[in-house]
């Protein structure tokens, strides 16, 4: 009945609110709870009243006396329809409950956990369960103690199994972590939020950081990325330092040097690509050695390394001192390992190659940086007491919003698409909205925006009220590159968008934008339009969608692309990213047809390479050893081999470790498998591999398994989920 009531007042308060709005404008809501308010009230009101002054933005404050993810939705949801300034996003401040999301680890980048692990590890921390209300879920309940902010739930095959976001979401929440007030921290961060608002400033300056470990730590890679910020940004080729670049190699330590950069008052973006946590910026590792000396001293600290990761791991510290020593490594080397004060100066060492929570303070790392985008793992974990982008916004720095991930993300992404669309004075919530991953959120205030350059876009207007049709109007006229981008990302599935102009956009257009978000397109629609894609962008000058081009030959399997996987296998002048992904790719193609595309490509080279003999036969040996990796297991499990835990564990592995000429025969074992839990796990596998070749096997199952009578309830859910998600479109 209270719930009822509540739905039922806000409803009446809603009309009031609209009664004056304009028939155009847009409204935003911001769900506090009701402490928070009760102790930032003043500041909370005048952010909410520069959003409406500022930024044309109707604001809706939602008070959640709740406390329950299911009530705020729907409340959101309510919002969302409204006739008159319908929400375009939301802001979450303070104690808002959060989802734990589970059975939808295909929406991730990369998050692929054993579900079965304890349920906090195992779930993923995901507004999306606010912002996209095509999705349904299934609530599994609240957990205990100090976690009962978190709530879990499990996505359902009644609703999408793609992610598209209604709204825009972001979060704002301090806590009381390193003994400072959650409140004070929500004050301090309200006002210098309003504050910018107020006085805007122009996206005028940008660091790229490349950390240990990032994209192979492929010089092609990095160099084609700054092409692509060209691209975006190109207004930056005429403004002084207007880009500053820092790699972890150029310094024995880059901490420092970073940590200061990130405090330049002037800076507006920061692009960390690096490993992380959600406590540990992992930005480098052990200098490497450069003389003798230097050498001797690397080996013996590799060594005690990897004696406290043995020990941690079980053994006990003679068996780790033994096996170590069975690397060769004289006994000697190792004679203070374990002693306190080695310990103590390795730490600093580890210490001194990262940023970690303890590196924050209004004395020490306090960033100025406006808006930080964290291309590494776990940085952006809100649902813990702390993480690495709450201490940057909640700093007394300028540092206002951070976009990472609340898990592990996938490396190979494209980190800054849409960012040109900043300097046009786009909501930083948008650009979250169309990097679509689950674990992918705005940390700080999504309404933040730089000051339009001269000559934007009216682009928030664009965004909020444009009309499919209305964007394809801009493609190919005068607006910027990544305008035109966003209108073939708004018209990715729509008929009024030939696949004929898409592939002409991939194969003629000059910037790497368009021809990313022509192949992006062509991948949602698949069929012989893309195997043609895929072909056309292995050779394209563009790094990142020649890498994305293999990851996705690799998926798709269709014997036409062997021939390109061939070529990049044996070119000379590949990324090393390309290179390890097209030999990883290896093994998911069939062995008689990759060494004959191999030994064409071969010959074709054979008078142009210094020993040749030995390179070819270098080849031929990675042919040979890794194509049809995963034939034998599969085989094992499709002949009724397997059973039990080792079954279901197969099952699991094949989520990723499935070539697409094996799909027809595990279809047809699904088919005819008894066990339904198995049945279960294999259509959830299956569900992972909508782009292969041979996909119409899992279509063709899922139907029939939905239709039969006899399925079981959680096999035919499951069904639902997989024909979804190969098949989006439909």
């Amino acid at each position: 009945m209270k719930k009822t009531l509540t739905y039922t007042l806000l409803a009446i308060a809603t009309i009031l609110l609209n009664a004056c709005g304009k028939n155009d404008q847009r409204g935003f809501a911001i769900v506090i709870d009701p402490q928070s308010l009760q102790e930032a009230k003043t500041e909370v009101e005048a952010y909410a009243a520069a959003i409406e002054e500022r930024q044309g933005l109707k604001v809706y404050t939602i008070v959640d006396n709740w406390g329950v993810p299911d009530s705020i939705r729907e409340c959101l949801y309510t919002l969302y329809n409204n006739k008159v300034a319908p929400i375009v996003g939301a802001v979450f401040i303070g104690d808002i409950p959060v989802p734990m999301v589970r059975d939808a680890q295909h929406m991730t980048s990369a998050f692929k956990m054993d579900q079965s692990a304890d349920r906090r590890d195992s779930s993923v921390p995901s507004d999306r369960f606010y912002d996209d209300f095509d999705l349904r879920f299934d609530f599994l309940g609240q957990d205990t103690a100090e976690y009962s902010h978190l709530f879990y739930y499990s996505l359902t095959g009644e609703g999408a199994q793609r992610l598209s976001p209604d709204i825009f979401t972001g979060r704002i929440r301090p806590t009381d972590a390193k003994g400072t007030s959650r409140y004070d921290k929500l004050r301090a961060y309200l006002i210098k939020a309003t504050q910018f608002k107020q006085s805007p400033e122009e996206f005028s300056t940008m660091l790229v950081f490349n950390g240990n470990g990032s994209l192979s730590e492929s010089n092609v890679a990095h160099i084609d990325e700054f092409r692509g910020l060209m691209e975006h940004l190109p207004h930056f080729s005429q403004k002084p330092e207007s880009f500053s670049y820092i790699e972890y190699t150029e310094e024995p330590y880059i901490e420092h040097r970073l940590m200061n950069e990130l405090m330049r008052p002037d800076l507006g973006v920061a692009m960390l690509h690096h490993h992380g946590d959600f406590d540990t910026q992992y930005l480098s590792a052990y200098p490497q050695p450069r003389t003798l000396s230097e050498a001797l001293e690397y080996i013996r600290y590799q060594a005690r390394a990897n004696r406290r990761t043995y020990i941690r791991r079980g053994a006990t510290p003679q068996e780790a001192i033994q096996r170590i020593r069975n690397l060769g490594v004289p006994a000697d080397w190792l004679k203070d390992a374990g002693q306190p004060e080695r310990e103590r100066e390795d730490s600093i060492i580890v210490e001194r190659t990262n940023i970690t929570l303890d590196d924050f303070g209004p004395d020490a790392l306090h960033p100025n940086v406006r808006v930080s985008i964290f291309d590494a793992c776990y940085n952006a974990a809100f649902q813990n007491d702390d993480c690495i982008a709450n201490e940057y916004i909640f700093q007394p720095g300028g540092a206002l919003v951070g976009l990472g991930g609340s898990v592990n993300v996938l490396q190979d992404k494209w980190p800054d698409r849409f960012i040109g669309l900043l300097a046009e004075g786009m909501m930083v919530g948008y650009l979250a909205q169309h990097t679509t991953y689950l674990e992918w959120h705005v940390i700080g205030d999504p309404t933040f925006c730089f000051a339009p350059r001269e000559g934007s876009a009216d682009i928030n207007t664009m965004m909020g009220t444009w009309s499919k049709d209305k964007w394809l109007s801009v493609l190919g006229n005068k607006a910027s590159v990544d305008v035109q981008a966003m209108a073939i990302f708004k018209n990715a599935g729509n008929p009024q968008l030939s696949e004929e102009r898409l592939l002409d956009l991939l194969k003629h257009s000059p910037y790497a934008m368009l021809r990313l978000e022509a192949f992006a397109a062509l991948k949602l629609r698949g069929g012989d339009a893309f195997v043609e894609a895929m072909q056309v962008a292995s050779c394209d000058n563009y790094e990142l969608l020649q890498r994305f081009a293999v990851n996705e030959m690799q998926q798709n399997g269709d014997p036409r692309i062997v021939p390109s996987m061939a070529r990049l296998l044996v070119k000379n002048n590949a990324s090393a990213r390309v290179r390890f992904n097209a030999g990883m790719s290896l093994q998911f193609l069939p062995k008689e047809e990759v060494m004959p595309a191999v030994e064409k490509e071969l010959e074709a080279v054979k008078g142009n390479v210094i020993d040749y003999d030995a390179f070819c036969s270098k080849i031929l040996k990675e042919v040979e050893k890794n194509c049809g990796t995963w034939d034998e297991d599969i085989d094992e499990l499709t002949n009724d081999s397997l059973h039990g835990k080792k079954a279901l564990r197969q099952a699991n592995y094949m989520r990723i470790y499935t070539p697409a000429y094996k799909i027809p025969a595990v279809c047809d074992y699904v088919t005819s498998c008894t066990n339904d839990t198995l049945r279960h796990d294999l259509l959830e596998s299956l569900g992972w591999h909508g782009t292969a070749f041979t996909s119409e096997s899992i279509v063709q199952l899922c139907h029939s398994l939905m239709d039969s009578e006899t399925t079981a309830p959680a096999v035919r859910n499951e069904a639902q989920k997989t024909l979804k998600r190969i098949r989006p479109l439909e």
